[in-house]
């Protein structure tokens, strides 16, 4: 049986934190961040070009990631998104957010997660 897809406002309300997250290990551009999105839920959650890249300007312009364009031989020019100071904080307040929101669902449906 297919599941059906996450609400868009919980889909919308996660986009900053998924980004984020991909962003704390190292650098990555744009289109690499929509593919893991993707591949790492299996297909349930996708970003359109549309959405992810205002996403990723306007965490660009709170401070939180810092792009940079890369030119590779071979390759079209890419920008490459770090995490910051300032996004690093924010990561760990909004994981613990999320992390109490889950456990409260959890509580309420009695969904238990491994």
């Amino acid at each position: 049986m297919a599941m059906p897809l996450p609400d868009r406002e919980l889909k919308k309300g996660s986009a900053e934190l998924l980004i984020l997250s991909l962003l704390e290990d190292r650098p990555r551009h744009g289109y690499e961040v929509g593919k893991l999105i993707q591949l790492r839920s299996r297909g349930a959650l996708r970003f359109n070009v549309a959405s992810l890249y205002p996403l990723l300007y306007r965490l660009e312009k709170r401070g939180w990631i810092r792009g940079r364009w890369v030119e590779k031989a071979g390759e079209r020019r890419r920008r490459y998104y770090r995490l910051t100071g300032a996004g690093k904080k924010v990561l760990a307040v909004q994981r613990h957010g999320w992390r109490e929101f889950v456990e409260a669902i959890g509580r309420i449906t009695g969904i238990a997660y491994a």
